[in-house]
């Protein structure tokens, strides 16, 4: 093939790419001005999450721009228009900002029981749309929620950040590198303490809990259980290191300090087993004190995460002592924002660009929160269940 013939053909599939891409994202087309925001964002839920984490992201993504905010708390609304650059449009009914205009891209950033409903109305509007997770609040919602991804023309995401982490990327090269040999064992400790009490939380009536007005934190119809509302972004981790998803989920959990009216656990144990002989242990207590930590285990040696960084051990061979490496993390960068969050915002405009897959995609979520679901049900009957028993 002769070089002028070579130059047309690549020149008509990035013609074809061009149309394809003009065709499912038609505004990227006329947005060929850098200074221009790509994407309009309205936020629906301006609780921490919203306004505490998305807000001052938005001001550093990439591209984009917010232009309009909704919440049903009128002090919640004008406390977060008021830390937005311009003169957002607020709502207090999430249907008027789908139908404005200026809106093309949404993010839902409400509790988990209103997550399908949400993105489902979103996707009928036509938005791309940036949920937080878990996906929904059930297995039926996880379920509702694909079928409506996979229907979606615009582009979709969920808030799967943790995978984002400079520290969590750089154990997952090392283990990935063969450093430590294949991965064997896996030691997840997450230990915090109980939920946001502030007045500032949304209650929830749950009339399974007698109908008070709670934390909304305190119920499972609410968030699908602690693990789904908390240990989803673990699980993702743990399942990104293995490389594949488990073949069977051991759970253990319960409430053991906090008796004060809530059906959510206060802690949990949780053993996944992944093909290829890995074992992964997961622990979760919301009453002891706030630390995370890891340790991979692998035939050659560890990695486990330490307050200065990592500390990467070599197995003695033939009478010589370990090898105790310490490895220091990666700078974070010149970036008020949290960093991993804006990392999902920058490969949100990609995917509006380019017509790339989002890397937190809904398969990602769906089987974080498939995890969860399943180490309750493993729990409640006392044992093991299959990967395969929720479809």
């Amino acid at each position: 093939m002769n070089h002028q013939s070579h130059s047309r053909r690549t020149f008509l599939w990035a013609a074809a790419g061009a149309a394809s891409a003009a065709a499912l994202f038609p505004h990227v087309a006329c947005a060929s001005d850098e200074s221009e925001p790509l994407l309009r964002w309205g936020v629906i839920g301006t609780g921490t999450r919203g306004a505490f984490t998305h807000l001052p992201v938005l001001k550093e993504a990439p591209r984009s721009r917010v232009v309009a905010l909704c919440d049903v708390d009128e002090s919640r609304l004008h406390a977060a228009a008021a830390k937005t650059a311009g003169q957002p449009t607020l709502y207090s009914d999430y249907q008027k900002l789908l139908a404005d205009p200026q809106v093309n891209a949404v993010v839902i950033a409400v509790p988990n029981l209103l997550h399908r409903k949400m993105l489902e109305d979103t996707i009928q509007a036509g938005k791309h749309v940036l949920c937080e997770k878990p996906a929904g609040a059930t297995p039926e919602d996880a379920v509702a929620m694909k079928r409506a991804v996979e229907s979606a023309k615009h582009v979709v995401m969920f808030g799967m950040q943790y995978r984002n982490q400079p520290r969590n990327e750089q154990i997952n090269q090392l283990v990935a590198s063969g450093r430590i040999g294949k991965p064997r064992y896996i030691i997840q400790n997450c230990s915090r303490g109980d939920w946001n009490r502030s007045a500032n939380v949304w209650q929830y009536a749950d009339p399974k809990l007698g109908g008070k007005p709670m934390n909304w934190r305190f119920s499972h119809a609410a968030t699908g259980g602690t693990l789904n509302e908390f240990d989803c972004h673990y699980f993702d981790l743990l399942h990104w290191m293995a490389g594949s998803l488990p073949q069977k989920v051991t759970g253990e959990g319960g409430i053991s300090v906090y008796h004060d009216g809530r059906d959510t656990w206060d802690h949990a144990t949780v053993t996944l087993e992944y093909p290829d002989d890995l074992v992964a242990v997961h622990t979760l207590c919301l009453f002891g004190p706030g630390r995370t930590d890891l340790r991979v285990m692998g035939e050659e040696g560890s990695l486990e995460t330490a307050e200065d960084g990592l500390r990467l051990i070599s197995r003695a061979r033939k009478g010589i002592g370990n090898k105790i490496e310490h490895i220091t993390p990666p700078a974070p960068g010149k970036h008020s924002a949290d960093l991993a969050t804006l990392r999902l915002y920058e490969d949100f405009v990609e995917c509006v660009t380019s017509g790339k897959k989002p890397e937190a995609d809904v398969d990602r979520a769906v089987a974080a929160s498939r995890t969860c679901w399943l180490a309750e049900r493993s729990s409640d009957r006392r044992a093991t269940v299959a990967w395969d028993e929720l479809t």
